[in-house]
């Protein structure tokens, strides 16, 4: 979508407001509708709010990382972890993808502190608390 000129400005609890002048408002509805979000008026005549349909919580934040930053053990003790077959294991949380491994932190209060218990190396902890922190990462897909 291309236009003249675009003005945002910031609102409260992550939305934004959008100012776009030089495209067609029925063009613009038809390219938001088609990437899965809906238009709404807002209260002021002609500007527009972009809504996701999906809550907050209905949304988990996911980052890739290559399993080059992990140690060879860290990388065989979460092979070993995602494989086994018990009823209430650590493959509920960390699953084997073919190549790599998802880590789906918020099944625990405090996963990194679970990954020592299991014996992960502090470098591969440093990592998902970099991710964590910096990413607000709700899933570690390291591939």
């Amino acid at each position: 979508v291309e236009a003249d000129t675009i003005n945002v400005l910031a609102l409260n609890a992550g939305r934004i407001a959008v100012d776009i002048d030089g495209i067609e408002l029925a063009y613009l509805i038809n390219m938001v509708c088609d990437n899965g979000y809906s238009l709404r008026v807002a209260d002021s005549t002609g500007k527009l709010v972009v809504e996701d349909p999906l809550p907050p919580v209905a949304r988990i934040n996911c980052i890739q990382c290559s399993t080059a930053h992990i140690t060879e053990a860290d990388n065989a003790l979460l092979f070993t972890l995602s494989h086994q077959h018990e009823d209430f294991g650590d493959q509920e949380w960390i699953n084997y993808t073919g190549s790599g491994y998802l880590l789906y932190l918020g099944a625990w209060s405090f996963p990194v502190l679970r990954l020592k218990r299991l014996g992960l190396s502090k470098a591969c902890r440093r990592l998902v608390v970099t991710l964590i922190r910096r990413y607000a990462a709700g899933i570690v897909h390291l591939d």
